[in-house]
């Protein structure tokens, strides 16, 4: 992640937020999930959304009484988020290196498609950097697109931007999460949503810290 990322999200936010705050009423599989999530976390553990964006997915938790957060890259992001959900804490951080997060502060994770601007040569080094924050025992439900393609935006909104999104094997994950010190629980694929979503295939993991 660079520079022209946290611009082009910090650009957009309001737009993005406004886009995509309610989509989780439109998704009932994503929203099955992280049920199950909440279900894993030991209760009253924090589950951190990474990548929060306009803090969506903080808010479904959080309105099904789990403890939460959220973390994002961009202050855009960060201010929407904070703006939309005044009773939930976001703050601003690359999940590449958590710096102002200690180790075993978290009972879970959701990180959904919050990887898709992270190059594979540093995907391990991300998921190591999850499994240092999250308790032991502590679970991950991670969220991708499903391919080998990356897909290059310069507008956005009719902003400039300059936004690489990049597709994943699901097999690929998993041998980066193994080496990043987790063991996988369940891993799941469906069929995107037709005009809901961006159409691609989509993949659910859920991943314990051993």
């Amino acid at each position: 992640m660079d520079d022209d990322l946290q611009k082009s999200y910090d650009i957009v936010a309001g737009y993005y937020a406004a886009e995509f705050q309610a989509e989780l009423e439109h998704k009932p599989f994503d929203r099955k999930m992280l049920d199950w999530l909440i279900e894993k976390v030991a209760d009253g553990a924090i589950i951190c959304d990474m990548g929060c964006g306009p803090g969506q997915i903080a808010r479904y938790l959080r309105d099904r009484r789990a403890e939460t957060c959220g973390i994002d890259l961009s202050n855009g992001m960060v201010r929407q988020a904070s703006r939309l959900n005044p009773d939930i804490i976001f703050d601003q951080g690359d999940m590449r290196a958590l710096t102002r997060v200690a180790e075993n502060s978290f009972g879970g994770i959701a990180a959904f498609y919050s990887i898709i601007h992270i190059q594979r040569s540093s995907l391990v080094n991300v998921f190591r950097e999850f499994h240092r924050v999250l308790k032991p025992a502590g679970v991950l439900l991670l969220t991708f697109h499903i391919g080998k393609e990356q897909v290059h935006r310069d507008e956005w909104w009719g902003k400039k931007v300059s936004i690489n999104f990049l597709f994943f094997e699901t097999a690929e994950i998993k041998r980066c999460l193994l080496e990043g010190g987790f063991q996988l629980s369940e891993v799941i694929e469906r069929d995107p949503y037709p005009e809901v979503e961006y159409q691609s295939r989509r993949a659910y993991i859920f991943a314990t810290k051993t």
